[in-house]
């Protein structure tokens, strides 16, 4: 993933994409004062500056950057808004050294920048800037920069000269190395492959907040290092230059909309282990893919392509809602190509990592490479897999992880990771995903709540995902199939052709649909013994509802008993498996019946209006 992230890293400088250079970054708080240097005084300026600048990830330690820093480390200022910055001197003092270590080393090359330094030199030891009448309004916290307003250097911030760059990179790899190393000792850094100092941490990158991004390994995967918990003492094997090239590319990704998707999130805790952050990006940039006769910008191909892990809604050209998803469902049928005759399309490749923020650092999760041709053929099968029918009836469409997830909540992190093995490397689908969402789609309100009904279809999704990904079947199991034999299935759709018998009779009667059916005292019971529960069901029925609903009902009752029949009957108990397939019989039979009324889906509060116009 480093390798990647350092790869990407060159390309955004290449582009010009990358806002910061090396060693610098982009911070909330501008510079507001400027120190303007001539050989024999200052004066001071107040501005608001908001620009990169030298950054090496800094928190409570003391630790000056060169040339441009908080005044309590530039100026030595103590004030505060409330009360004192009692390491004013200490942070000063620290920048004064750091600025004697510049005026002595190698990098220093051009004479005139020298000049300005001396005259800083002097002004800080003479506290010519004290002697500014507005040197009162200064605060610990606002950031200082230095210029010369003499010489050829004139009206440039000293910070930003290359010589104070290429300082900054020798100094930023001294303090990343890891404590009690030997500065001139150097190793192969595993990226770029030159022998440089190995660092033992990179700079800070922000996937929710600003924190370290580390590669820890366990004990047992650390080969060259002795001990215990060696992992602690274990080179990153990179240089400081790759290291901050993939800090770089990361955090461009953590901030693009186009790069990053929240799979998991939980707005009350943002920092909490439980959220999953998904950030990906193509390897060819530049090259557009042709796909049949659409020609897709790299960008464009990775929003669509996207979308298998949260789907947004588009619209297209006659305002009609449309889903990202089904757009790209579409294009997988078509054959995929390189606008570019020198390329491949295995020259493309995808990358994909799920990352978690973890006290006061990232996790990676995951980390998926695949090459495009490989992720056709997966994201293809994956999406015929999710495919359903809507609770309404409506036409048959995929759905994404996101959805997937959301659905069964309060399950495991383990099953979005196991979704993306699915989708993007052609794993089977995770076990634990048929026992979250059996789990949930039992429950009443979600079967019978019209507010949930999209997330009942993200739970058929997942049912018919875990039993036919890959199979024949999965396209016959989109919607409901009238030939199926399975007696789990043939279950399933007695259950929910016995409560449309109930909501007939009940309209018939009182002129509004049923609040509590059937399905909510009996679904739970039917789909583990459906022998014991559906004699007495089918009792009831014939009782109360079937003689008063007409010909159509009672001879779909008549049909699928045949078909029972056929099959061994009422199966005593069902398996897991057996239960995922009388959940599919129910929701296809059920969708079927709402759309044939012509029902569409109500908004919260609207189906009992609904039901007396469908009455009327």
């Amino acid at each position: 993933m480093f390798r990647e992230l350092a790869a990407l890293g060159k390309k955004l400088e290449a582009e010009r994409k990358l806002k910061a250079p090396i060693g610098f970054y982009n911070y909330r708080e501008p510079i507001r004062w400027i120190v303007h240097l001539f050989p024999d005084h200052a004066r001071l300026s107040k501005t608001e500056i908001a620009c990169p600048r030298p950054f090496d990830g800094r928190t409570s330690a003391i630790r000056a950057h060169p040339l441009v820093d908080e005044a309590a480390y530039a100026l030595g200022v103590t004030k505060k808004k409330k009360g004192s910055d009692r390491r004013a001197k200490e942070k000063h003092r620290k920048f004064l050294e750091l600025l004697k270590k510049f005026l002595a080393s190698p990098h220093l090359k051009d004479p005139a920048l020298h000049e300005a330094l001396e005259w800083l030199m002097k002004a800080l030891e003479e506290k010519w800037v004290q002697k500014d009448p507005r040197f009162g309004e200064i605060e610990a916290k606002d950031w200082v920069s230095f210029m010369p307003e003499e010489g050829t250097l004139k009206g440039q911030h000293l910070f930003e000269l290359p010589d104070v760059k290429e300082f900054w990179i020798a100094e930023l790899e001294e303090r990343s190395l890891p404590e009690g190393a030997d500065p001139t000792v150097r190793g192969e850094c595993a990226v770029c492959g030159q022998r440089r100092p190995l660092v033992g941490k990179i700079p800070k990158v922000k996937l929710t907040s600003t924190v370290p991004l580390h590669s820890l390994n366990a004990d047992a995967f650390v080969s060259h290092v002795a001990g215990r918990e060696a992992f602690k003492h274990a080179r990153l094997g990179l240089c400081f230059v790759c290291g901050d090239l993939a800090a770089r590319a990361f955090n461009y990704l953590s901030n693009s909309d186009l790069h990053r998707k929240n799979l998991v999130w939980d707005s009350k805790n943002r920092d909490g282990l439980t959220n999953q952050i998904a950030l990906f990006w193509l390897k060819e940039r530049e090259s557009p893919i042709q796909i049949g006769e659409i020609e897709l910008s790299s960008e464009e191909f990775l929003k669509l392509s996207s979308a298998v892990l949260a789907e947004e809604r588009v619209q297209d050209e006659v305002q009609t809602p449309q889903s990202t998803l089904s757009q790209l469902d579409a294009l997988l049928d078509l054959p995929w190509k390189p606008k570019e005759s020198n390329l491949r399309l295995d020259d493309y490749g995808f990358y994909l990592a799920v990352l978690s923020p973890n006290v006061g650092r990232i996790a990676v999760r995951e980390w998926i490479s695949v090459s495009l041709r490989d992720l056709k053929e997966r994201l293809k099968r994956f999406l015929e897999a999710t495919r359903i029918v809507s609770p309404w009836g409506d036409e048959p469409r995929p759905l994404s992880i996101r959805a997937l997830v959301s659905a069964c909540e309060g399950a495991g992190p383990n099953i979005t990771r196991g979704l993306l093995r699915t989708a993007f490397l052609g794993y089977v689908p995770p076990h634990e995903l048929l026992e979250a969402a059996l789990r949930r789609f039992r429950l009443p309100n979600v079967l019978q709540d019209p507010r949930n009904t999209r997330q009942g279809q993200a739970l058929a999704a997942a049912l018919k995902l875990q039993l036919f990904y890959g199979k024949e079947e999965v396209r016959r199991m989109e919607q409901l199939d009238p030939q199926r034999k399975s007696q789990a299935y043939l279950c399933g759709r007695l259950l929910a052709v016995l409560e449309e018998a109930q909501q007939k009779f009940h309209i018939k009667k009182h002129g509004k649909r049923v609040d509590t059916t059937i399905v909510n005292r009996f679904y739970g019971s039917a789909s583990t013994a459906p022998a014991t529960t559906f004699g007495v069901l089918l009792r009831l029925a014939t009782t109360a509802h079937l003689q008063e609903v007409g010909r159509e009902v009672n001879e779909l009752v008549e049909e699928i008993l045949s078909l029972l029949d056929e099959a061994g009957g009422f199966p005593k108990t069902l398996s897991q498996k057996g239960q995922a397939e009388f959940a599919l019989g129910f929701y296809h039979q059920r969708a079927y019946f709402r759309a044939q009324r012509g029902k569409k889906e109500p908004q919260a509060g609207e189906e009992e209006q609904q039901s007396s116009e469908e009455e009327g």
